[in-house]
């Protein structure tokens, strides 16, 4: 049982729900998923917060020598590698 409560995407409050949307079109941009996924839907809650890391992602995602795919490809890796529950 996760320990935040996921809302469905009608239940993810107001304040949130632009930046969901914008978080929304990159990944169907860069990686081609519809949905939002678990890490970001956690955060609907605390929308400041979850702004804060949507600017952080994307400081870290910007154009460079290396792809978005393999960048989150590497922080995947990390995360297992530290046995990240997410």
């Amino acid at each position: 049982m996760p320990t935040i409560r996921l809302p469905a995407d009608n239940e993810v409050p107001e304040a949130a729900r632009e930046l969901v949307e914008r978080i929304k079109q990159r990944e169907k941009r860069v990686f081609g998923i519809d949905t939002l996924s678990n890490i970001w839907r956690s955060m609907t809650h605390h929308p400041e917060y979850m702004q804060v890391n949507w600017e952080r992602s994307r400081a870290t995602m910007q154009r460079g020598d290396v792809p978005p795919l393999i960048k989150e490809m590497v922080s995947s890796a990390v995360s297992v590698a530290n046995a990240c529950e997410y």
